[in-house]
């Protein structure tokens, strides 16, 4: 048996069993996707999910917002972050910090353009890199 740091003994049969009723939990509570946020009139929404910006593009108008929610059913965290990792003004127009399941981020658009975006923990994967928000007058 292995010592705890409180000073009891766990029997490998306990720690697989508390391992199990863990998963069990997760599964029956925890690893269903959030729901998605109320739909609001110019508010376009992007779900971060399955390590990947849906929709990876959108367009919208001057003025109009974007929300951007991290609809993940495991808990992983996301960020939305404007520019390329590789630019050295990345992240200058905006960052939303790392999103917990469930948490959103929105940002108002007031210039037309294209606005690239990224996602600062999951750099290496094509899906939460070069999205693109684009204003359109």
């Amino acid at each position: 048996m292995k010592k705890l740091n409180s000073g009891f003994a766990l029997s490998p049969a306990r720690r697989i069993g508390s391992l199990l009723l863990l998963a069990i939990a997760c599964l029956n509570t925890g690893c269903a996707p959030p729901a998605a946020p109320e739909p609001q009139e110019g508010v376009t929404e992007v779900a971060m999910q399955n390590i990947a910006f849906v929709p990876k593009q959108v367009t919208i108008k001057v003025g109009e917002r974007v929300r951007w929610t991290n609809r993940e059913s495991l808990p992983l965290i996301h960020t939305t972050t404007s520019g390329d990792p590789g630019d050295a003004n990345a992240g200058d127009l905006w960052n939303s910090g790392n999103l917990s399941r469930g948490e959103s981020f929105v940002r108002q658009f007031d210039e037309v353009g294209e606005f690239e975006y990224y996602c600062i923990p999951h750099l290496s994967t094509a899906a939460m890199r070069h999205a693109m928000v684009i204003v359109e007058p």
